[in-house]
């Protein structure tokens, strides 16, 4: 744990050096110091919980690599895409806030963003029950930079957003699958469904659709409740991919003018709205009356 801690401290002020040396012509300093202080300590605290709810069970070793990139149907990786993502475009946020050229601050809110995803690599290398993958690196990394999409085309075409339900695997590894709610939202990948939301106005060149109604892509696993295609099988599981289509609301879109009320529906944005979906899980075509 020692080392973790270690590790720690040297990215939070790697992170705050970075932001310092930012050129502030025309920057309210004030404001961008606050920033970045604010953020140190909500990083800190998330990172805090991130390694009780993960790594408490989990023994130390030197520090080594493991290819994990045929476990878990890959939902692993695509979680990396969707946290660093989302890091990303909160840290573009709030540099735009203090002043920040929106180029400028899309370029330090993507390299702040995979900055803040390294700890979790060199706390898998140091864990027994882990290793550093640079498959999660590789997600981390577009899954930051994916914002830079809105310079490309004017918008993001291209959405992450999340979904939850608890499934019934993770009672048969709950020490893998967590034991609770809370662990088996961060664990559970059966439970885990990820999406990319769209403006429906994409199939439309006259803009005929509300701008707050979305075209949602999801993808899902079931019966993995071991890493490893071999692993499932060999205990009786075949794990199966899930691909769903489904509606959803860009909740960004609604006009209000707290700015409180923003940020809670921006907040909230990040999850899927539950919907009907139609669901291909690679034998049979199913209708969900509201997925979630």
């Amino acid at each position: 744990m020692r080392i973790f801690i270690k590790a720690f401290i040297v990215i939070i002020l790697f992170q705050s050096s970075a932001f310092t040396q930012i050129k502030t012509d025309s920057i309210d300093k004030k404001q961008l110091k606050n920033i970045i202080i604010a953020e140190s300590v909500l990083y800190t605290a998330g990172m805090v919980g991130l390694g009780f709810l993960w790594y408490k069970d989990s023994n130390s070793q030197s520090f080594k690599f493991f290819n994990d990139n045929q476990q878990w149907l890959q939902m692993d990786k695509v979680g990396h895409v969707y946290t660093s993502y989302h890091l990303a475009d909160l840290n573009y946020q709030l540099l735009k806030t203090s002043g920040m050229d929106p180029n400028k601050a899309m370029l330090y809110g993507s390299i702040g963003a995979t900055i803040m995803m390294l700890p979790i690599e060199i706390f898998d290398g140091f864990s027994a029950s882990y290793g550093a993958s640079w498959g999660d690196a590789l997600a981390n990394t577009v899954g930051a930079f994916l914002p830079y999409q809105q310079f490309l085309f004017d918008q993001n075409y291209i959405y992450p957003k999340f979904s939850f339900s608890q499934s019934s695997y993770s009672r048969l590894r709950p020490n893998t699958l967590g034991n609770n709610y809370i662990e088996q939202l961060i664990k559970d990948y059966n439970g885990q469904t990820y999406w990319l939301s769209t403006d429906l106005n994409i199939f439309s060149p006259n803009n005929k659709f509300p701008p707050w109604l979305q075209f949602s892509m999801g993808y899902s696993g079931n019966e993995m409740v071991y890493g490893t295609p071999k692993d499932n099988l060999s205990n009786g599981y075949k794990a199966n991919r899930q691909w769903l289509l489904s509606l959803d609301l860009n909740l960004s879109k609604i006009e209000v003018e707290q700015q409180w009320l923003k940020i809670i529906l921006k907040v909230i944005n990040t999850v899927k709205i539950p919907f009907p979906a139609v669901e291909w899980d690679g034998k049979a075509v199913v209708l969900h009356p509201l997925y979630f």
